[in-house]
């Protein structure tokens, strides 16, 4: 037999013991993944028409849709309108360390299935060898009265060492399906990441935003008491008017200063942590002061139900639980016998000039095995309970994420509907305690009134107008929160 019809004599038994698994795969095939049904609700509680009913939402499924298609993350934050926001946004996805970690894990998993379906090939080795050896003048032989010499002798070897293990059940397939499960968790995590992060990268820049307006506010205040000051100043020098009214003057004007310290004290925090996030140092982050009034966009009445083909962070769940499936159904595979190809080929010669002599030096092995678990202690027993206990805990872990993720829709629904509401509650609160403020201006310039009730009156106008900044900064957090519930879009 020559040297290249070993070799193909080895290569025929690899595909016909591989074929032979085709068919036989079919009797131990095990019940086909499915993944739990979430009972999905047709249409949000808190997502109403101004009568106050629910508005109807399209069935939603309560399967998870496909990884092929599910969508990417969307570029959400346009909604805003805002251009210093978008220039942010893309700060963080370029910038920001989180992303690129788990843009890392990606590539990762990328690799850990190629690993695996690196195993479904033979493992091919060249081992050249060589050794020296001497045969003892004093071993024992056969024959006791032969004459025995010591022999040394020197080879040259460069065998073609081939392993293969034909996937008979489909214990190996079972494993790639396994880690494509885990890459297409690990791309779905890349985009919660992103969610999460502009997300979180909107809700710190409207927070620095909301406190530039509430800055606003108590700047234009300020300049009020520094007016009332000097007017209770004048009137006390002429002796109108109490030395108490001044003191009350100037206790209203360092409140007012102490709380612009804690308004910036809070701005410092938020924009540092908006640096951190748009992965720039805060010591050289800056974010200019823009005390304008924002809108927030308008939130549609009815916004789509279909969280399980949205949400990427319920995607990964899911495709957590059918890797933890797979190495489940994996585990119970590996209790049956395991069938191995091996063999080996190539020139072997006590000369190494002789070694190119093929038709002669040649040398080769071809075999097959296999190998039936008999006994090891329960090991695979419990490998095979503890993959299926794992299998449990992903799928509890999936339906609970599926929960969370209609609670955190349900809440924004209602922080969104419910701040709007406030919002213009205390709209008209300010347009009364400005019109109030001035009718006891009037009455104190008058002498029909004392400084205390301007105070007061002063007071409740700042209060007032404080709530109302706060409430509409409140607004764009709670839109951004649900445009983060519903998945990266309410559209």
């Amino acid at each position: 037999m020559s040297f290249f019809t070993a070799w193909y004599s080895l290569v025929r038994w690899s595909w016909a013991l591989g074929l032979t698994s085709v068919v036989l795969v079919g009797c131990v095939r095990g019940p086909q993944y499915q993944p739990p049904s979430v009972a999905a609700p047709a249409a949000w509680q808190n997502n109403q028409n101004p009568v106050g009913a629910p508005v109807a939402q399209p069935a939603a499924p309560t399967t998870p849709a496909s990884p092929q298609v599910a969508p990417a993350v969307s570029s959400w934050w346009t909604l805003f309108n805002d251009p210093v926001l978008n220039a942010l946004e893309q700060q963080a996805l370029t910038g920001n360390f989180n992303v690129r970690a788990a843009a890392s894990r990606v590539e990762e998993a990328r690799a850990t299935v190629r690993i695996a379906n690196s195993y479904l090939k033979p493992d091919v080795t060249v081992t050249p060898q060589v050794y020296r050896s001497r045969l003892s003048a004093l071993r024992p032989v056969q024959f006791p009265n032969a004459q025995v010499v010591g022999v040394s002798q020197k080879q040259f070897y460069i065998p073609i060492n081939v392993s293969y293990e034909v996937d008979v059940w489909g214990r190996i397939r079972r494993d790639i399906q396994a880690s494509q499960a885990e890459q297409q968790a690990s791309e779905a995590d890349l985009r919660t990441v992103q969610l999460t992060l502009t997300t979180d990268a909107a809700s710190y820049y409207y927070s620095v935003r909301g406190l530039d307006a509430d800055l606003g506010v108590l700047d234009s205040t300020r300049e009020a008491r520094v007016q009332n000051l000097k007017l209770v100043q004048a009137r006390y020098k002429a002796g109108v008017d109490n030395e108490i009214g001044v003191r009350r003057a100037e206790t209203e004007l360092a409140n007012v200063d102490a709380s612009r310290i804690e308004v910036q004290r809070q701005r410092a925090r938020y924009v540092a942590a908006l640096a951190t996030v748009c992965g720039q140092p805060a010591s050289s982050f800056a974010l200019a002061p823009r005390p304008t009034d924002l809108t927030v966009p308008s939130v549609p009445a009815g916004v789509p139900a279909a969280l399980l083909a949205r949400r990427p962070d319920l995607q990964q769940a899911e495709r957590l639980l059918a890797a933890a499936d797979s190495r489940a159904e994996s585990a119970r595979l590996a209790r049956l016998p395991t069938v191995q190809l091996n063999g080996y080929i190539g020139p072997q010669s006590a000369q190494l000039g002789e070694l190119t002599r093929l038709s002669e030096s040649y040398t080769y092995y071809v075999g097959a095995g296999v190998a039936i678990p008999i006994f090891n202690g329960g090991r695979l027993r419990s490998n095979e309970e503890l993959a299926k206990a794992r299998t449990y805990t992903v799928s509890a872990q999936y339906q609970q994420t599926a929960l969370v993720a209609f609670q955190e829709v349900e809440t924004a629904l209602a922080d969104v509907q419910q701040s709007a509401a406030q919002l213009e509650a205390q709209q008209r609160a300010l347009r009364s305690a400005r019109q109030a403020g001035l009718l006891t201006r009037e009455r104190y310039n008058r002498g029909l009134t004392t400084y205390f009730e301007v105070v007061d009156a002063d007071r409740q106008t700042l209060e007032a107008a404080r709530q109302a900044v706060q409430t509409q900064s409140f607004q764009f957090q709670s839109a951004i929160q649900l445009i983060k519930a519903l998945g990266g879009s309410w559209e």
